[in-house]
């Protein structure tokens, strides 16, 4: 029997938002990875990927087979599943890329096989596919690819993950700069400790935060948008970094900051016009520097993971 094929989309993510360290986490609209599924008599297949950058097709080192995988075995089926992977994300940009990819995957074995997990039980699985290859079990990224709009991750084990909402005004500027920063690398390089202060300062923020999106406000976001502790050291891994940020809060910008572990570069606004602005002068800003990127004026993906035609 010729089983029909699936197209599933799952978006890209920013971690940490900022001050949220591991604990917040954001969908946004335009990019992402796509998986298209369908059974298989047994096991996990990656047949075909599509990728600017090599990417493993064993699905053993591959987050979206890893979590293919892991929902088969959870569903106790005895059928497989043949995927084929788009990567929209680069690895190694901040995004989320292997949470995206892990996230899909994990939805299509379970609508494949009419599991009827949801989106939240999907998620465990999601982040245990993706700590494979970044290295840390957190799921400030596989939580709003999967959930859509913001999350909070309270704790990883037990996993306790809430979605706190969206922000209607908000409009986000993405520029990711052509530099590969690894997850593994940029978590080695993180202080131990931290003073007492900056500790405090950046735990109001993530609240106001968490706030701001559960209240659906702007103006509380925009207040709260500054990192302390992991920012200045992250900062030296992308080149130009204080010269884009200078440009975009000179272009108008309410807030800047590093997506997940970078190197993309986020600024928010509440002004689309200001928005494009905004975006052409931290390109510009990065091209100074010797260093070409891609940009995309976006805003919360507010659903998530999901079937596409």
């Amino acid at each position: 029997m010729k089983h029909e094929w699936i197209k599933v989309f799952s978006p890209a993510t920013i971690g940490n938002i900022g001050p949220g360290f591991d604990v917040l986490g954001l969908a946004v609209k335009g990019w992402g990875d796509t998986v298209e599924a369908r059974r298989a008599p047994a096991g996990v297949v990656i047949s075909a990927i599509t990728s600017a950058q090599p990417l493993s097709k064993d699905p053993r080192r591959n987050t979206a087979g890893i979590a293919a995988k892991l929902i088969l075995d959870l569903l106790g089926v005895k059928g497989g599943l043949e995927l084929k992977l788009r990567k929209g994300l680069p690895i190694g940009s901040g995004l989320g890329s292997s949470a995206a990819s892990a996230a899909a995957g994990a939805f299509a074995a379970n609508y494949l096989y009419h599991g009827g997990l949801t989106k939240e039980q999907l998620i465990l699985p999601a982040t245990k596919a993706e700590e494979t290859v970044s290295g840390g079990f957190f799921a400030d990224n596989t939580a709003p690819a999967l959930l859509g709009g913001a999350t909070l991750t309270r704790s990883c084990v037990p996993l306790d993950i809430t979605r706190i909402g969206s922000i209607r005004k908000l409009h986000i500027v993405l520029v990711t700069p052509n530099i590969v920063v690894l997850t593994r690398h940029a978590r080695q390089i993180l202080p131990a400790s931290v003073p007492m202060k900056d500790f405090v300062y950046n735990m109001a923020n993530t609240a106001l935060i968490t706030a701001a999106f559960a209240k659906n406000d702007y103006s509380l976001f925009a207040r709260s948008l500054h990192d302390v502790v992991v920012e200045p050291v992250r900062a030296h891994l992308i080149k130009g970094f204080a010269q884009v940020k200078e440009a975009a809060l000179q272009a108008g910008a309410d807030g800047v900051a590093i997506s997940g572990s970078g190197p993309t570069v986020f600024a928010i606004t509440d002004n689309i016009r200001k928005a494009r602005f905004i975006e052409q002068q931290m390109v510009m800003a990065f091209i100074e520097h010797g260093v070409k990127s891609r940009s995309i004026v976006t805003s919360v993906d507010a659903e998530g993971t999901r079937l596409i035609d």
